[in-house]
């Protein structure tokens, strides 16, 4: 799908503020509440938004450890890599899970309350999934920067 630029106004407006009313969407991007209204409809029907949700922040939770945990697979085999993806699916404490180039496969994202629980975790469900041979893990001891605008 082409965005023209009422459109990327119109994404720029909603990445800012997903609670925005079309009204007020409207008035930043130069056109009338309707045509707003339209295209929104349509950028949510064609999937460029796909949703919107609350930015939670993982610490205000008692989410203190971040981390980044990098996973090969034995073999790139269609069997070994559908069997670690639907794991994956189906472990809460992983918000992203992203097939990577390099010397590993995978690098998944976990908030979790400490190292305690990490270490629970990796040895009672992440290494008890068949076929992975190597995991490596990155704690997170600061963040700068965090963003989930895109720049259009």
């Amino acid at each position: 799908m082409a965005l023209d630029q009422f459109d990327k106004k119109i994404l720029n407006a909603l990445q800012k503020d997903g609670r925005a009313s079309v009204e007020r969407v409207a008035e930043e991007v130069g056109l009338s509440p309707t045509p707003t209204r339209r295209r929104i409809r349509r950028l949510e029907e064609e999937g460029v938004i796909a949703g919107y949700a609350a930015r939670v922040d993982p610490a205000a939770c008692g989410l203190d450890l971040s981390l980044y945990v990098f996973v090969k697979l034995e073999s790139r085999h269609r069997s070994n890599i559908e069997s670690f993806e639907n794991a994956v699916q189906n472990m809460g404490e992983v918000v992203s899970c992203h097939l990577i180039t390099g010397a590993h496969d995978y690098i998944l994202v976990m908030h979790l309350s400490g190292i305690s629980d990490y270490n629970r975790y990796l040895r009672e469900v992440i290494a008890n999934i068949p076929g992975i041979i190597g995991i490596e893990t990155s704690v997170v001891i600061g963040e700068v920067k965090n963003e989930k605008v895109l720049v259009l």
